[in-house]
């Protein structure tokens, strides 16, 4: 099929189904709205094509050659574009459902408010690219390439980012809901601002990371170096500190409600102003940290160190201290008797 032919039938709104076109030139062809349905295009050069509103499903895009084609508004589902070139493509709006994307490259690409669900992206590379409230659902990221790329509400959920390249990735108010860090060694990384619940950042070393007004509801933060991290107003409701090293930290403000952070290390801390009501804090150490104003009510704070620590008004309304080393008293709320009888009335037995 010519070019010619292939885009007489685009424009005549027909189809282009079960047709072999790999190793076509169909550089600079403008196929614009075409629909093709299970077509080869192995080999292709596409480069420089208007593919704008164009829909490709189930078709064969391997090793295609589609840079700095226009794909704004485009469809491609369940196609296979392994090893694809798409380097400085204007994808505005595109969609890539159920496609194999492995080895293929967006490096400089335009995706704003694109979206890629269930797609296999194993060692894909977007370097570069600005994810402008573009959205990534649950692909496979194994070795994903996403190095100085930008996320403006950008959203990448349920991401395997073990072995992705990050470096000079940023941030900002994006959503990471389920991403996997876990073993990490992740320095000074800022995801300042983003939604990071159930998030596994486990053995991590975040030392300095920024975590300012995050939420981490759920994360997964056991044995994580998080020493003079940033987390100020940062939500930390159910989430796994146990044996992290929080020394110097910055936990202004921050939720911490239900938290296990048995044997964390609190060391220097600001926890000025933190609701750590029912956290689990047992053989936790708080040596030396500021908790002015913070309220551990119904906490656990067995066998914990608080030696030089600021108290100050910290509220220790019904907390466990069996065995806790705590000097200086002054400055503790301790249990309110009228509020204790309040809150568990419901546990005592009727009077008839």
């Amino acid at each position: 099929m010519t070019r010619e032919e292939l885009q007489n039938l685009i424009e005549d709104g027909d189809p282009v189904r079960k047709v072999s076109l790999a190793g076509a030139d169909l550089s600079a062809s403008t196929l614009l709205g075409g629909t093709f349905e299970a077509v080869d295009f192995t080999g292709a050069d596409l480069r420089g094509a208007t593919l704008e509103q164009t829909n490709f499903v189930k078709c064969n895009l391997q090793g295609v050659r589609m840079e700095d084609a226009n794909l704004e508004g485009a469809s491609v589902i369940e196609c296979d574009l392994s090893g694809a070139r798409l380097d400085a493509v204007r994808a505005a709006r595109a969609r890539f459902i159920k496609g194999q994307l492995v080895d293929a490259s967006f490096a400089r690409a335009e995706l704003p408010l694109a979206t890629m669900v269930e797609c296999d992206l194993t060692r894909a590379r977007f370097s570069a690219v600005a994810f402008d409230r573009a959205s990534v659902v649950d692909c496979a990221t194994a070795g994903i390439d996403i190095s100085g790329t930008t996320w403006n509400r950008g959203i990448l959920l349920n991401a395997d980012l073990r072995a992705a390249k990050l470096d000079g990735a940023r941030f900002f108010r994006s959503t990471l809901i389920g991403a996997n860090f876990a073993g990490r060694a992740l320095p000074g990384i800022n995801l300042a601002t983003c939604l990071l619940n159930d998030a596994d950042f486990s053995a991590c070393d975040l030392t300095s990371a920024d975590f300012t007004q995050c939420m981490l509801a759920g994360a997964r933060l056991g044995g994580t170096r998080l020493n003079d991290a940033l987390l100020a107003r940062a939500v930390l409701s159910k989430a796994s500190l146990a044996g992290a090293n929080l020394s110097g930290a910055d936990l202004a403000q921050a939720i911490l409600t239900d938290a296990d952070a048995a044997g964390a290390v609190f060391v220097r801390a600001n926890l000025l102003q933190a609701i750590a009501t029912r956290l689990n804090a047992a053989d936790a150490r708080f040596a030396g940290a500021d908790l002015t104003y913070a309220d551990f009510s119904h906490a656990i704070l067995d066998r914990a160190d608080l030696a030089g620590a600021t108290l100050n008004r910290t509220n220790f309304h019904g907390v466990s201290v069996a065995e806790t080393r705590i000097p200086l008293t002054a400055g503790i709320l301790a249990t309110d008797t009228d509020r204790l009888i309040s809150e568990t009335w419901h546990h005592r037995p009727l009077p008839w």
